[in-house]
């Protein structure tokens, strides 16, 4: 099993450096040992090499974290108090929003959702509150839940080195996307000027503001109480990169300032579209994020190019990507064009 060996003095920033390449085991702790920090390592030989700064070293005597909590464990310990007809009911997963935990439990378990709560609350001591979370509805994106343990419904979810303020009772956020929000947080530069058609708490803002650090981020969102979480958020990142802007982007959006426009909306966004192009400088990429059956993912992306040329638009298809499943045999999937005015 392999580490990384560096001074402790050095340790945290090459941790970041790790993670952010992929290679960071999080199986095992990181240690220290006579003024030494050792950083497991997944074997990746290849991109490991790529990293300097540092010894790798095989690692002895390895500590591990305690497993984590499977979905089987808790049913087992359920039993008591559900029936075997009921325990079959109980599918998924759970997704953790700081100190919130959110569950997507069936009609069929109604009367017994604060029983599952209560008992998710004793395998997660650091949880505050259990929801059920039903349904995300209208413009606003506003989740329905229901608190089924705890009490508490504000919090602060830290993740990829980034701070958001909110509560999942009242503005959507989905720990399903972490992935795509990791990637968008370095596919930005210094050099750039990004425009966030629907930002909600600064989902995405806030991780490209942070690590790709351009110029400017022109955050824009209608939901008041998403936008005063958006511009609490700001503040607890320290960034003086990201201008907030109220109310609905096509009519306050700015024009011809982007080179990077992110449409992270997928309720018939394709009327936006071309407030995405007005604001666009010449050229630029536009991030579409879409819902499709996985079978029509490939078709959808050339309705939007076929939507772009109608806007005057040259339009280059750079990536595709399924970020996960949003419902029954559909997928939330994310087209990045590279677009140039005509």
């Amino acid at each position: 099993m392999l580490a990384a060996r560096i001074e402790k003095q050095h340790a945290g920033l090459l941790r970041k450096h790790l993670l952010e390449e992929g290679v960071l085991d999080r199986e095992r702790k990181i240690v220290e040992r006579k003024g030494f920090v050792e950083i497991p390592l997944v074997n990746l030989l290849s991109q490991v090499k790529k990293i300097k700064g540092f010894e790798i070293v095989e690692q002895r005597n390895a500590e591990y974290y305690k497993p984590r909590v499977s979905f089987e464990k808790i049913k087992q310990a359920l039993r008591p108090e559900l029936g075997e007809r009921e325990i079959g009911y109980l599918k998924g997963g759970w997704e953790i929003v700081g100190e919130i935990l959110i569950l997507e439990l069936p009609r069929e378990l109604e009367n017994k959702r604060q029983i599952i709560g209560k008992k998710f609350l004793e395998f997660f001591p650091r949880i505050k509150t259990v929801l059920n979370r039903e349904e995300i509805t209208d413009e606003f994106r506003k989740p329905v839940v229901e608190i089924i343990a705890g009490s508490k419904t504000e919090t602060i979810h830290r993740e990829n080195y980034c701070l958001f303020k909110l509560d999942p009772t009242k503005v959507m956020f989905s720990a399903g996307n972490m992935g795509e929000r990791k990637r968008m947080a370095t596919i930005s530069n210094a050099n750039e000027v990004v425009v966030d058609m629907f930002a909600g708490i600064g989902q995405f803002s806030i991780p490209i503001a942070k690590h790709s650090k351009p110029k400017r981020v022109f955050s824009i969102e209608k939901n008041p109480v998403a936008f005063e979480y958006l511009k609490e958020s700001i503040k607890l990142n320290k960034l003086r990169n990201v201008e907030p802007i109220f109310g609905d982007c096509r009519e306050v959006a700015p024009k011809n300032v982007a080179d990077r426009v992110i449409m992270g909306y997928f309720f018939s966004q394709e009327k936006f579209l071309p407030t995405a192009v007005n604001a666009l400088k010449e050229k630029g990429v536009i991030h579409y994020h879409d819902i499709a059956m996985k079978k029509e993912i490939q078709s959808r992306a050339e309705e939007v190019r076929t939507a772009l040329r109608e806007l005057e638009c040259e339009a280059n298809l750079m990536e595709k990507r399924v970020v996960k499943s949003y419902a029954p045999m559909r997928w939330h999937a994310v087209f990045d064009f590279e677009v140039k005015k005509i």
